[in-house]
């Protein structure tokens, strides 16, 4: 059933670990989530995005070049309590850097979109650089961070698509430079909730394929159940 996103019926995020508070800091298993476009490190300034810790003043992949950047605070349109870490894209080289996950979306409408956080050392760079949420690549919400954009405080973007057909989609949070030095952006609380609110994009009817639906797995749990009870059966009656 889907959850819509009113005062009397709680939001639930579809999106898993969107607080990235599963696993580790830095650049290792980020649980939930498949990267892609990764960075190869080569410049050596062309550096992949990692998870960091927030209030650790510690340089790449670990901490934002030694600013201690504090949690989110405030108002945020995710239902995510803020954690100790959030998600820092920094290469100066990134052409749709991504990080993506399978989701289950229900037929409807859904709010996508994350909180951001642009650190000092990032937001004095000239060059440009973007941050968007995606859906089978479909722009759902975008940020271009700009020299006039406002660093160092917490920020949140959202949009609305609409699902035609339930299945499973690609959900994906991209990173764009344009331009060395680029802007450094953080994220967090990446979410997509139920809404009832209405649509500005509209995502085409082509959910993922070979995603099995919760009711084949319930169809295929019963069948085993099935096949072992009959061998079981067989079984002592060969005995």
């Amino acid at each position: 059933m889907l959850l819509a996103a009113s005062p009397s019926l709680a939001a639930v995020n579809v999106i898993n670990n969107g607080s990235f508070e599963a696993g580790p800091v830095g650049f290792a298993e980020l649980p939930g989530w498949t990267r892609l476009n990764t960075p190869d490190r080569v410049p050596s300034n062309d550096q992949p995005g990692t998870v960091i810790a927030y209030g650790a003043g510690s340089s790449w992949p670990t901490g934002a070049y030694g600013e201690a950047v504090a949690a989110p605070t405030g108002r945020s349109s995710s239902p995510d309590a803020a954690g100790a870490k959030g998600y820092y894209f920094v290469s100066d080289f990134s052409n749709n850097e991504t990080i993506t996950q399978l989701t289950r979306l229900s037929r409807g409408n859904y709010r996508i979109g994350f909180d951001y956080y642009l650190p000092r050392n990032g937001l004095n760079n000239r060059n440009d650089a973007s941050i968007s949420a995606t859906i089978i690549g479909v722009p759902v919400v975008s940020a271009r961070i700009t020299a006039g954009a406002l660093g160092r405080q917490w920020q949140t973007v959202s949009g609305v698509a609409h699902i035609a057909v339930s299945g499973w989609y690609d959900t994906s949070f991209v990173f764009s430079a344009f331009g060395q030095p680029a802007k450094d952006i953080i994220i967090d609380r990446v979410f997509a909730i139920g809404t009832t609110a209405a649509p500005t994009t509209e995502i085409p009817p082509t959910p993922v394929e070979g995603v099995p639906e919760p009711e084949v797995w319930a169809m295929l749990a019963i069948g085993f159940a099935m096949v072992g009870s009959t061998l079981r059966r067989r079984k002592l009656a060969a005995a």
